[in-house]
C-alpha cells in the first residue's frame, strides 16, 4: 500500500453490526448495475471505497433470432476474440468456457440491458459479471474468495476500459453493498437508506464520458508531487469520512466530509466534470445541495445528495435539473 502522511492516514472503520462476514453469490440470471457511492479514482490509490447495486437499470444473456441486437452480439464477440488469445485467460484463477461462449455467440447472443453506456452506473460490470456466471462452473466460483473474484473481474472488464477495480462486476455478480477498505478487504454492508434520513438522487448530464481517457489522465496527474501530496492530504480523508459517516448514520458528519470531497473535486477533477456543471456544483453547494462525480465522470450522471427531499426537489425546480431519485 502506498504510504500516507500518518496525520491524513484514516483510521479503520470501528467493528460494528452493519458488516457481515460472509459473501453470497447472487443466482439470478440478470444482474443490476451499480453506483460507486465513494471511491472514484481513489480505488486506484488504495482509498477506501462503497459501491451499492442500483436495480433501476440492469441486464441478462439472452439470444437474438431476429439480429436485432447485433451490435451487443459484436461486442460480446470482440470479447471472445479478446479471451481467445490467452493474454488475459492465463491470469485468471477460473477456467473461462470459451467453446460455450462461441457456441451462443452462433446462436446470437446479446447482453439484454437497459443499463446506460459510459453513464458510470456500470454497464460493463454488469455484463462481466453475466458472463462470468455462465460461463465458469460452479465449483470455480465456489472458491474464489471476493478479493479473487474481484482481481479476475478486473482482468475480464480491463478489456473495455484500460484498466478496472473490477469492483464494479463484483458488485453486479453478488447483488449487495460492498465495501472496500484500504487493506484491499472487501466486506458486504447491512446498509440500509431509509435509516440514512438523506434524498439522493442521480443527475443526467445528456452526454457521455468514456472511462480511459479520464483513467489515465487522473494517473498522469499522479506524477506530479504536487497533486500527488493534496490528493493524500485532502481526498483520503474525506472519501473515507464519507463512507465512515454514511454507515454510521451520522449526517452531520457526513455532509461536513462531502463538502471537503466536492471542494476537492472542483479545483482539482475539472476535466472529469462536464463544463456546463462547473458552476452549478459549486453554487448548489450554497442551497445544500451536493453533487459529486458518479464513478470516473466525463458526463454520464452526477450523484446528488441532500438533508430532505424538499431540499433537493426545490433545488432541482428552481434549475430546471430533472433528477432520477435513488432514494
Amino acid at each position: 500500500m502506498r504510504n500516507i502522511s500518518e496525520s491524513s492516514r484514516p483510521k479503520p472503520l470501528p467493528p460494528g453490526g452493519r458488516l457481515e462476514r460472509g459473501l453470497a453469490v447472487e443466482k439470478g440470471l440478470s444482474f443490476n448495475s451499480k453506483l460507486l457511492l465513494f471511491g472514484e479514482y481513489g480505488l486506484m490509490f488504495d482509498a477506501m471505497a462503497l459501491s451499492i447495486p442500483f436495480p433501476k437499470f440492469s441486464g441478462f444473456l439472452d439470444f437474438d433470432p431476429d439480429h436485432s441486437h447485433s451490435q451487443s452480439t459484436a461486442e460480446i464477440l470482440k470479447f471472445y476474440e479478446h479471451l481467445k488469445s490467452g493474454d488475459s485467460d492465463r491470469k485468471l484463477h477460473f477456467s473461462f468456457d470459451q467453446e460455450s461462449l462461441k457456441t451462443d455467440l452462433q446462436n446470437r447472443l446479446f447482453f439484454n440491458s437497459n443499463i446506460p453506456q459510459q453513464y458510470g452506473v456500470g454497464s460493463s460490470g454488469a455484463l462481466v459479471a453475466a458472463l462470468f456466471s455462465r460461463y465458469v462452473n460452479e465449483d470455480s466460483k465456489n472458491k474464489l474468495t471476493p478479493e479473487l473474484l474481484k482481481a479476475d473481474f478486473a482482468i475480464l472488464e480491463s478489456y473495455f476500459h484500460g484498466r478496472s477495480s473490477g469492483l464494479d462486476p463484483l458488485t453486479s455478480f453478488l447483488n449487495q453493498p460492498l465495501l472496500l477498505d484500504s487493506a484491499k478487504t472487501i466486506r458486504p454492508v447491512q446498509f440500509d437508506w431509509t435509516q440514512t434520513g438523506l434524498s439522493v438522487a442521480l443527475i443526467d448530464t445528456k452526454t457521455t464520458g468514456p472511462t480511459a481517457p479520464l483513467v489515465q489522465h487522473f494517473i498522469d496527474r499522479l506524477n506530479v508531487p504536487e497533486f500527488k501530496t493534496e490528493f493524500e492530504r485532502q481526498f483520503i480523508p474525506a472519501n473515507y469520512g464519507c463512507i465512515e459517516s454514511l454507515l454510521q448514520y451520522n449526517p452531520a458528519g457526513f455532509f461536513q466530509s462531502l463538502e471537503k470531497l466536492i471542494q476537492f473535486q472542483i479545483e482539482h477533477f475539472r476535466r472529469m466534470i462536464p463544463g456546463d456543471f462547473h458552476v452549478l456544483i459549486s453554487q448548489a453547494l450554497n442551497e445544500k445541495v451536493f453533487i459529486k462525480l458518479l464513478g470516473s465522470g466525463g458526463g454520464g450522471f452526477l450523484l446528488a445528495f441532500a438533508e430532505s427531499e424538499t431540499d433537493i426537489e426545490n433545488w432541482s425546480a428552481s434549475h430546471g435539473i430533472e433528477l432520477l431519485k435513488v432514494v
